[in-house]
């Protein structure tokens, strides 16, 4: 569950560098324009057509298929212009998620809404509600988009956006924090890629807790060394400088780097990796319970990996980055009440 690309091996010889890294040509894990999680409604549904199917295994990153209506505050961002009356139709249409936050507004990444960096119209997207099984549910028409007015997508940072319904939706919605939160159990909840490289159909959801921002700094940063540490070994003999030269830049750069995550990123998964969010959840909520209710906390938004592996989610100490709700408030309140 998460939005990066999909099993596709990177060319280029591997070395080993405490372990084994690859090259940076053809590698998802590009700044700005070549984000992996950018401009997903032209990218997910290809993926979809090509990895779906009611056969795949049922786990997801180490999660499991929801139970029948669970999760009902769930919706499925669908390209408009796949959809014909069948409903076997919606599947591969789906690009993201979201979460119904009121009868008439849906809670997404911002990510989800801008293709080729341009905010999309509202007729692109469709809006499915009350499905656990994509082929289900009763399909929306938007009547508004809103993106952040601070989404960058160099950084992701300020990665969240609304939807506003032309009617309101019959399904239940799902309350938002009112206070930040940092640690504690979790769900991430999606139709997004599963470890097998396949997409489901059916819903699938993930138990995974809440770390602090510097867990998920931390190693990303140890992901960014190793991989710099593999390209400068490959490089050594050409250039002809000295292992210690190696070991002296990377303490510099590594010294020098600012930190993967902003004060609006929740960082959230496991140590091991086992269960993560990938390609196809982003915009789905993150959710915890408190007196037996979901309340989310977080929206999907983006993971790293290391250069050489298929996807960038389910890698140990990596953990998922999401948009820290608690943030938000104001702005939500802001442009609900237009």
């Amino acid at each position: 569950m998460f939005d990066t690309l999909h099993k596709k091996k990177l060319a280029g010889p591997l070395l080993a560098v405490s372990l084994t890294v690859g090259l940076p040509s053809a590698s998802w894990a590009q700044e700005g324009e070549g984000r992996p999680e950018l401009s997903p409604m032209s990218r997910v549904p290809a993926l979809r057509a090509e990895l779906s199917g009611d056969d795949a295994s049922d786990r997801v990153f180490g999660g499991k298929k929801a139970g029948k209506g669970a999760w009902p505050f769930q919706v499925a961002l669908l390209t408009s212009d796949m959809l014909d009356d069948s409903p076997t139709s919606q599947p591969d249409a789906q690009f993201c998620g979201g979460s119904l936050i009121a009868p008439q507004w849906v809670l997404t990444a911002a990510h989800c809404l801008v293709d080729a960096g341009v905010p999309v119209p509202a007729t692109s997207i469709t809006v499915l509600t009350g499905a656990t099984h994509l082929a289900e549910g009763e399909r929306r028409a938007v009547q508004a988009v809103y993106v952040n007015e601070g989404y960058s997508p160099a950084t992701l940072d300020n990665d969240i956006g609304l939807l506003k319904l032309a009617e309101p939706a019959n399904a239940p919605s799902i309350p938002l924090i009112d206070s930040d939160i940092e640690s504690g159990k979790a769900t991430v909840i999606g139709w997004g890629m599963m470890e097998d490289g396949y997409f489901p159909n059916d819903l699938m959801e993930a138990d995974i807790e809440l770390f602090p921002n510097s867990a998920c700094n931390s190693g990303i940063k140890t992901i960014y060394a190793r991989d710099l540490g593999g390209v400068l070994y490959q490089l050594a003999g050409r250039m002809r400088y000295s292992e210690q030269a190696i070991t002296q830049a990377l303490d510099a750069i590594v010294a020098a780097m600012k930190d993967p995550l902003t004060g609006n990123m929740l960082c959230a998964g496991t140590q091991s990796g086992v269960r993560d969010a990938c390609n196809g959840d982003s915009g789905g909520p993150l959710f915890t319970i408190r007196d037996g209710k979901p309340v989310q906390v977080g929206i999907v938004s983006w993971g790293e990996g290391p250069m050489d592996a298929s996807v960038a989610c389910g890698h140990a100490n990596a953990y998922g980055i999401y948009t820290r709700l608690a943030n938000y408030k104001d702005w939500i309140k802001a442009k609900m009440g237009q």
